[in-house]
């Protein structure tokens, strides 16, 4: 059914759901409602909003009483292990749900959140894997659905992020950022390239390198991942937070007709992409044809190149015009899902282990 009005949002998690406060003055949105256990946190983002002008907000420090109150959908964006739980208690409450990512924490939470979405089609939801609406990502998969690349032979991807060690020692031992084996944290890389491709991983086989960087993190700091396709295409994936390598992404995509990736020289931000491509002959030799690619869309602001408050709206209108979500249930778990496997396999010793399509 269309919504006639603006949708009521409702933020939990203030953190990384302070995104939200970019669609404020939006026309078919507002953020009646915010949510944080932290005290501090919630006062913080409660006065950005108020300097923004919005007045008449609900604050929270119990997610199930802001469940209570009259929004129409709720942005998750709690920590990570939180994910699952705090989804299926926004559906249960009749409330639309956007829901950060990995949208699971373990195996067993796939089918739960699968089940869950299923029992309520009057409601929507979304993945929000917002590296997916960076302008490169979208031109590559506009250009791999033209046909550019033929058939993809090999993708590849790497999110680096080594935080400081003493930057990670102030997080006590329950933090998700303490404990998180990095491989698990896959979907800023492998979600970009599926959504680009139109394919799942059904196999995979992962190595944790032993080297510590950052002594105050437990659990494996670095992991690479390689896994084969539903398409049979092969995705290496290169989670390094244990290195010392700063912040970025890499991307790559090879194909039978043509070849592009990320200029590793440069943050992901300013960098071009270069290609050869058959339909360009004179790109076959010499150096690679250069593409005026970045993250960002002409005019965008915001977040990672305009690409949150974009995933943000795409939500918004879905409720609004009652249509899908561009990342659904479906497209979320086969983003997760993926390096849960991952990591298993690097545990037993980099067997190769088949991920199964949950229905």
């Amino acid at each position: 059914m269309k919504l006639d009005r603006p949708v009521k949002l409702g933020v939990v998690g203030l953190r990384r759901g302070n995104i939200a406060a970019s669609v404020v003055g939006d026309d078919n949105v507002t953020v009646r409602a915010i949510c944080d256990k932290d005290p501090e946190v919630l006062a913080e983002k409660r006065q950005g909003y108020i300097d923004r002008g919005v007045t008449d907000q609900l604050c929270f420090a119990d997610y199930e009483e802001m469940l209570a109150s009259d929004i129409d959908a709720v942005y998750v964006a709690t920590d990570k292990p939180l994910h699952t739980k705090h989804v299926i208690m926004a559906l249960n409450a009749g409330k639309h749900v956007i829901s950060e990512i990995p949208t699971i924490e373990t195996f067993e939470e796939a089918k739960i959140l699968r089940d869950a979405v299923r029992a309520h089609p009057e409601l929507k939801y979304m993945a929000a894997e917002n590296c997916c609406y960076w302008a490169f990502i979208e031109t590559w998969k506009k250009m791999h659905e033209d046909g550019e690349f033929g058939d993809i032979v090999y993708a590849e991807a790497e999110y680096l992020h080594s935080t400081k060690p003493e930057e990670l020692k102030p997080y006590t031992t329950e933090h998700w950022r303490k404990y998180n084996p990095a491989i698990t944290y896959i979907t800023h890389s492998l979600g970009p390239l599926l959504y680009i491709m139109n394919d799942r991983c059904v196999s995979v086989s992962c190595v944790a390198p032993d080297a510590v960087y950052n002594p105050y993190k437990e659990g494996a700091q670095n992991g690479v991942a390689l896994f084969r396709t539903a398409k049979g295409a092969a995705i290496r994936i290169f989670i390094g937070f244990g290195a010392y390598v700063g912040f970025d992404h890499n991307f790559a995509l090879y194909g039978t007709k043509g070849m592009i990736l990320t200029d590793k020289t440069k943050p992901l931000s300013t960098a071009h992409s270069f290609a050869r491509l058959s339909s360009r002959p004179d790109s076959f030799e010499g150096e690679l044809m250069e593409l005026p690619l970045g993250t960002s869309t002409t005019g965008a602001t915001g977040g990672h190149g305009g690409a949150d408050v974009k995933m943000l709206r795409d939500f918004i209108r879905c409720i609004i015009e009652d249509t899908d979500p561009p990342l659904d249930v479906d497209d979320g778990i086969r983003m997760s899902l993926p390096g849960i496997i991952a990591n298993e396999s690097a545990l037993r010793g980099g067997v190769t282990l088949e991920i199964p399509e949950i229905l």
